[in-house]
């Protein structure tokens, strides 16, 4: 089993949701070696296929900006932690600095 069906699988709807993208594509390859249909339009249908199991419709706004809005939060708290990290080195600096001057 390849990658591509296990990650489909991973859903409850996955199987059915992989059987009908793949029965589709299949379908369209087999009318195409039948010769009933020409390479453009075995493409574009292809294509239609892909797009309406992948395309906008598929994107979820929502779990988008939670996964934006996680990043930003570490992004910040990364930041925050540098500044932290940049001043205890400030400091510990200026210690050495009086230190060597005893």
């Amino acid at each position: 089993m390849s990658y591509y069906t296990d990650f489909w699988q991973k859903t409850p709807e996955g199987k059915e949701d992989f059987e009908t993208y793949q029965g589709n594509v299949q379908g369209i390859r087999d009318a195409l070696r039948r010769e009933e249909i020409d390479k453009e339009t075995a493409d574009s249908m292809i294509k239609d296929v892909v797009q309406a199991r992948f395309g906008a419709k598929s994107f979820d706004l929502k779990e988008f900006e939670g996964l934006l809005g996680r990043l930003e939060g570490s992004k910040m708290r990364q930041q925050r932690q540098k500044s932290v990290e940049g001043r205890r080195d400030i400091y510990a600096g200026g210690l050495a600095s009086m230190m060597s001057n005893f």
